[in-house]
């Protein structure tokens, strides 16, 4: 199967990969460029379209996976080339690649890739109220942080609420999670929760964590 295949209305999903971590954006296929590739729909953050080539490291690459209407079947592009055009006033992903597309069975994906957050902020217990917390990393799947606080016990619904910066953009999180593990630390007590309704401000908080944590290591 090759790339300019897909169909116009297609769901794919796009990988962003930055080092071992890798975050994925669900898109579709708008229509082909030029006989070469395909043009997606771009992920909008802020009200703004998301230019992940700009200012990003050199490790930064993509890929970009489907599912096969003839087959059934997963596929994967790897190594795509992606940059953001302009037509008629319309902004899109332009993905080409010289390559088949391979089932990606040979290519597992990568997930629950965390970033290292160390961010002031606080957990909101219903019942209970509030209390100061830092978070210490996150995934799209967890969370961890740590507090002073006993309070809160394995199976209790918390509010994660913190701001921070990535990539350059401002982000403020309220996350809510589900307590899977309660650990003395010292003085401290460290918390993990499963996310439970995790959105695009997250995915794109993770991954411009992601581009940083490679810019500055």
């Amino acid at each position: 199967m090759t790339i300019e295949q897909l169909n116009s209305g297609q769901e794919v999903t796009l990988e962003v990969i930055v080092g071992e971590s890798s975050f994925e954006i669900k898109t579709e296929v708008l229509g082909t460029n030029m006989g070469t590739g395909a043009l997606l729909r771009p992920y909008i953050y802020n009200g703004q379209v998301v230019d992940f080539t700009k200012g990003s490291p050199r490790s930064l690459s993509f890929a970009l996976h489907c599912i096969d209407s003839k087959t059934g079947g997963r596929v994967v592009w790897k190594a795509i080339t992606v940059s953001l055009v302009n037509f008629k006033g319309v902004d899109y992903y332009a993905i080409d690649t010289k390559a088949f597309g391979s089932i990606a069975a040979s290519s597992e994906r990568r997930e629950d890739a965390r970033v290292d957050v160390k961010s002031q902020g606080k957990a909101i217990l219903d019942g209970i109220g509030d209390f100061p917390i830092t978070v210490m990393d996150i995934s799209d799947a967890g969370v961890s942080f740590i507090c002073r606080d006993t309070r809160a016990t394995i199976g209790d619904q918390v509010l994660v609420e913190f701001d921070d910066v990535a990539h350059g953009s401002p982000f403020s999180l309220g996350i809510n999670i589900r307590l899977v593990r309660v650990e003395a630390k010292g003085d401290d007590v460290l918390y993990a929760g499963k996310i439970l309704d995790g959105d695009k401000k997250l995915l794109a908080y993770l991954c411009f964590k992601g581009m940083d944590a490679k810019v500055n290591g």
